[in-house]
């Protein structure tokens, strides 16, 4: 014998019986199986139910479970994905990375050229973002030799690199030496074609190895940076270019000997293993008695053009480089994965405020560098770059302001540290320094950088009609992330978050 089903009453309308079991519902016990599975018939029907189960559902509304939160958080934060499927085209944070760090040198040199004194004793954060910097540069430049000729990939680094410097040298031999010489002398004779002068810092500097730091006596005794360190130098952020140029030059020879394709990418791991090792190998001979690290001291050149690359420069950011352009080498199986970037995160700032993670150069000899960090140090700016909010995707994939922010940023507050603007202390010395930068950088960009990039699918009349790559454009714009890698008769200049060879920056 069956129990009716208490009706359900709502005010206008005849009750209705509950489409559950013709049985009545168990006070306090259990729901049966067959009652709950009528009752989800009756929710999708949209056909109302009882009070009781009215009353049970609300129950369970009120009192949810953490479990089911915490078990999700952590099967998220252990779920890996190839970083070739976390990368996918402009849906990433380089443009926002290379900002910071553009304005991480700035500040870093705040402090050195305003006030004549590091702005951290325990740690260097301009070499920190230089070498952010030369990862993000190698990942994405290396993804580029590899959908790009020999001979256009090197067109696009030059488009990319060269109009945006030399504009910075006419500017800085032009108009701001000039205005310092007529200053200190109340002519310009001797500044133009005297030994040191404006057209010898032009002719040593073109190319993008910084051979003449300084312009005739501008800055001699005026600026506390020379007050500190003695350094004449007009744009000391110009310096790194070499190295990065450097590194182009090694892609572009490795792409000619296939080594960048598939087959022969464990040449380049191989080569990553052999630096790591030496890395290390230094770090300890550190704290040995007479001990001597492996490139540690001399310089290797002078190269053409370039000039000499200080070994320990070379060996800190060239390692970078090669740790960026494998990554993308082995993206399919790289894992991206969200708690090995935390705790490579808590490595990197920990080492970082033990003071163990400075910075090459002078502090790697003093005991300060901790090298096989920076094996941690890429990670974590490759994990950032597709982990970082959605809302950082848009910095820089139209207008990349962050070559211009580094390469105008010396000059500036060299300027403003003559002027004596220091005085309004460090935090107003830094944002009126980045501010006048990043102006300059704006007209940079839309005025030269951006006109130069139309350029990138140029061909000489002579090699028109032949397939130059083997990816299509689409409309003149680059294909996916890095460079355009075909003809197109419509040449429309690239979104910047695709140029990776955007910044590279300064120590």
């Amino acid at each position: 014998m069956t129990t009716n089903v208490p009706a359900l009453a709502t005010p206008g309308r005849r009750a209705r019986q509950c489409p559950r079991q013709p049985r009545q519902h168990p006070a306090g016990g259990d729901w049966p199986a067959a009652a709950n599975r009528s009752c989800k018939q009756a929710r999708r029907s949209r056909a109302p139910s009882c009070g009781a189960c009215q009353t049970q559902r609300s129950v369970s509304l009120r009192r949810p479970s953490l479990l089911p939160l915490l078990q999700r958080a952590v099967r998220q934060s252990t779920r890996s994905q190839p970083i070739a499927e976390a990368y996918r085209g402009r849906a990433n944070s380089f443009g926002a990375l290379r900002l910071a760090f553009a304005l991480a040198v700035v500040l870093s040199h705040t402090a050195a050229l305003g006030f004549g004194r590091p702005l951290m004793q325990r740690l260097d954060l301009g070499a920190l973002a230089v070498a952010g910097f030369f990862t993000i540069s190698g990942f994405l430049i290396v993804r580029s030799a590899r959908r790009s000729s020999i001979p256009r990939f090197l067109w696009h680094r030059a488009l990319r690199i060269w109009p945006g410097l030399w504009v910075c040298l006419l500017f800085t031999g032009l108009v701001v030496a000039p205005l310092l010489y007529l200053e200190r002398h109340g002519t310009l004779d001797g500044l133009w074609r005297s030994e040191g002068g404006v057209v010898d810092y032009l002719r040593q500097n073109w190319w993008g190895g910084l051979r003449q730091f300084g312009i005739a006596d501008l800055l001699q005794g005026d600026t506390p940076y020379w007050r500190w360190q003695g350094g004449n130098t007009i744009n000391g952020s110009l310096w790194t270019l070499a190295y990065e140029i450097y590194c182009y030059l090694l892609v572009a020879v490795l792409a000619a000997l296939t080594i960048l394709r598939r087959q022969l990418r464990w040449l380049p791991l191989l080569a990553v293993i052999a630096v790591s090792g030496v890395v290390c190998w230094n770090y300890f001979q550190q704290d040995t008695p007479g001990g001597q690290g492996i490139w540690t001291a001399g310089a290797v050149g002078p190269l053409p053009l370039l000039g000499a690359l200080q070994q320990t420069y070379l060996l800190w950011y060239g390692f970078m480089f090669l740790l960026g352009g494998v990554a993308e080498l082995y993206g399919d199986r790289l894992p991206i994965n969200d708690l090995l970037g935390v705790l490579a995160l808590v490595v990197v700032g920990w080492l970082a405020v033990s003071g163990r993670f400075v910075g090459p150069g002078t502090f790697a000899v003093g005991g300060n560098f901790f090298g096989p960090a920076l094996l941690a140090y890429a990670y974590v700016v490759l994990w950032l770059a597709v982990r970082l909010p959605k809302a950082l995707h848009r910095v820089g994939s139209r207008n990349d302001y962050s070559y211009g922010v580094y390469i105008y940023s010396f000059v500036v507050q060299q300027v403003m540290a003559k002027a004596g603007v220091q005085a309004i202390g460090v935090v107003g010395f830094f944002l009126a320094s980045a501010l006048l930068s990043f102006g300059l950088a704006m007209l940079s960009w839309h005025l030269v950088e951006k006109p130069a990039l139309r350029l990138k699918n140029w061909t000489p009349v002579s090699l028109r009609g032949r397939p130059d790559d083997p990816t299509p454009s689409r409309g003149g714009r680059p294909a996916e992330d890095e460079a355009p890698v075909a003809l197109s008769g419509r040449v429309r200049a690239p979104d910047v978050g695709s140029d990776p060879g955007a910044a590279p920056a300064a120590g």
